[in-house]
Formats: structure tokens, sequence, C-alpha cells
């Protein structure tokens, strides 16, 4: 998706991964692959050019590599390749590289710390361009709590921060949305997500718009907006996960988690 900077989430099959994400564009573009280089700066040096044009990479048991990117942050492309082996019928999918760090033959303890690694990292340098004023880094960060449904209250904090700058940004607005969601406050985020969606009616903001319908007991609702996104070419990480939500659903459950 596309609007203050891309975003992808959610958990990787066989780890409890750390969820990070992030939204669009704004002016000056931040992503967190730029790790210890200020928005300000000249063109990243080749470490971080590689780390953003091939962040994440899975194999299978036949030894076939699926490589996720460019659009996911260097943590959500390792769901996303694990994701794409899967979804291509791979045998024993598993993550063999992270970022610019090889992961083969490491088990999963091992993975994680190195994920973990590239977590604070990230949030380090999240917080620092967003405290210099960076409304990418503020909707980055404010996305990224309000996935992991913690510090809600800074979440908010930094996604007005960044609306201030982007008023009409799908991208932001659909964090904004996501912060009332985690909050509660359904139909105030019912509102955000309708406008982001005349906006940019992508598959995650689809998505986000069924979650909230759902826990508003909005089933038949949800589930029209779940199939929309289905044709909306989610990834290959939302497309299982809207599979999942709405086989609940035919089930006679299902509910949103948050």
């Amino acid at each position: 998706m596309t609007a203050l900077l891309i975003r992808t989430h959610h958990l990787i099959a066989g780890f409890a991964l750390l969820t990070l994400a992030a939204c669009g564009d704004t002016s000056p573009k931040w992503e967190p692959q730029d790790m210890f280089g200020s928005p300000a700066e000249k063109p990243v040096d080749e470490r971080y050019r590689a780390m953003i044009d091939f962040k994440a990479l899975s194999r299978d048991e036949a030894g076939v590599e699926y490589a996720a990117g460019p659009s996911a942050t260097v943590l959500g492309a390792v769901e996303e390749a694990v994701a794409l082996c899967q979804e291509k019928g791979g045998k024993g999918c598993k993550a063999v590289r992270v970022g610019l760090t090889w992961v083969d033959g490491l088990d999963s303890d091992g993975i994680k710390a190195v994920m973990e690694t590239y977590r604070n990292t990230m949030l380090a340098e999240a917080t620092q361009a967003s405290n210099a004023g960076n409304a990418g880094a503020a909707n980055w960060l404010a996305f990224h709590y309000a996935v992991r449904g913690e510090n809600l209250g800074e979440a908010e904090r930094l996604i007005k921060r960044a609306l201030q700058v982007a008023p009409d940004d799908p991208g932001a607005l659909d964090t904004y949305g996501l912060v009332l969601y985690k909050q509660g406050k359904y139909q105030e985020a019912e509102e955000i997500f309708i406008a982001v969606n005349k906006a940019m009616p992508t598959a995650e903001h689809l998505a986000h718009f069924a979650d909230n319908a759902l826990a508003m007991g909005k089933t038949e609702m949800a589930r029209a907006a779940y199939q929309r996104a289905l044709g909306a070419q989610p990834s290959a990480v939302l497309s299982q996960e809207i599979q999942k939500r709405l086989l609940a659903l035919d089930l006679g459950g299902g509910s949103a988690t948050q």
C-alpha cells in the first residue's frame, strides 16, 4: 500500500514475531530501513540500499527461494517471504535471511533474536526522526504501536501530529482509524475508515474497515468488506488472515482480534 509509508504486518507462521509496519510517502521521506541516517542525508550507502532492495528470503526443503520486498519493511518481509513460500506450495518453508543477516541454520530463538535487534534499531530511529519533526516517522511509529495494541495514548498523539502535516493522507488517516479501533472507539473509527476507503480502497484499508465493522457487530458489512479486500490484491499474509476471518464468519463466529 502507498501513503505516508508502505506497511506490512502480522505474525509469521511458526514464530511469535514482533510486528512492524510502515505507511506511504511524506516529505522528507523516511523509512525504517534508513537506519542510522537522518532523513535529510543524501542517498543511503550500499548496505542500506541492499536492505531496501532485498529485505528477506525464505527457502523450502527443495531449495527453492522466495524473496519479499521491496515494499515491505525488513521484518514484515520475513513473514511475507514465508507466506509466499507457503502460497506456492513449498514444504518446510523457513526464513533464511532477515534484512542483511543470513539466519539459515539458526533455530527459532536465534532468528527472533536477530529480528529483535532490527526492531529495536528501527524503533530508536523512528523515535529520533519523529522527535525531529518527521511526519512519516510519526505515522510509522503510531501504526507500530496500534498494531501491537500498546502505548495507544502516545500513538494517538503521534498520528495527530502527522495529520497536521498531511491531513488528507489516506495512510495517516488509516493509522488514526486503527488507533481509534484499538481504543474501542468503533463509531469514530468507522467514520475514518469510510473516508480512507473512498480515497484509497486498498486490501489493507478494506480489511481494517471490516475488522472494525465486525467489532461493531455488523457481520454482513464485515463479510462484504473482507471479500472486497480479497479482490484487491492483498499480500500473501493478509490474504491468509482474511480467509481465516471469512471462514470464522461462515462457521457462525468470528471476531476481529485487536
